[in-house]
């Protein structure tokens, strides 16, 4: 059985800090030939408004969902991870999401019993 999507979630996704990146871009090739544009990756956004060598972005990639998110404050850049399969990427501006963490944090308790208590700030930015 084969999902109808594939959502690859990571703070290294177009960020290269660690091994993590690397881990992720050398599979990205099997998955998306597995999965085409069914495969998506999500990462931070750590420039909104200036290029990265990573990012590819590309308004005519998902504009309807996109402008959505935007009509509820959550700003994300869509287009291609600059890598050999070129994946799509959704990279989100978590920055205005910080002062909301402790309602957030809440909600994922509430929710699904998601423990933050004991958490350091690398749970809230990894």
């Amino acid at each position: 059985m084969t999902p109808d999507y594939l959502f690859e979630v990571s703070w290294e996704v177009c960020n290269k800090v660690g091994g993590i990146h690397t881990v992720i871009a050398s599979k990205a090739p099997t998955v998306k030939r597995m999965m085409d544009d069914s495969y998506i990756t999500v990462g931070p956004d750590f420039s909104f408004d200036a290029a990265s060598p990573e990012f590819m972005e590309d308004n005519t990639l998902m504009a309807a969902w996109r402008e959505e998110l935007y009509s509820k404050g959550v700003r994300v850049r869509i287009g291609r991870w600059n890598i050999d399969s070129n994946p799509i990427a959704i990279l989100i501006d978590f920055k205005s999401f910080i002062r909301e963490k402790d309602n957030i944090l809440k909600q994922l308790w509430e929710s699904y019993n998601v423990d933050s208590l004991s958490g350091q700030w690398d749970y809230v930015e990894p």
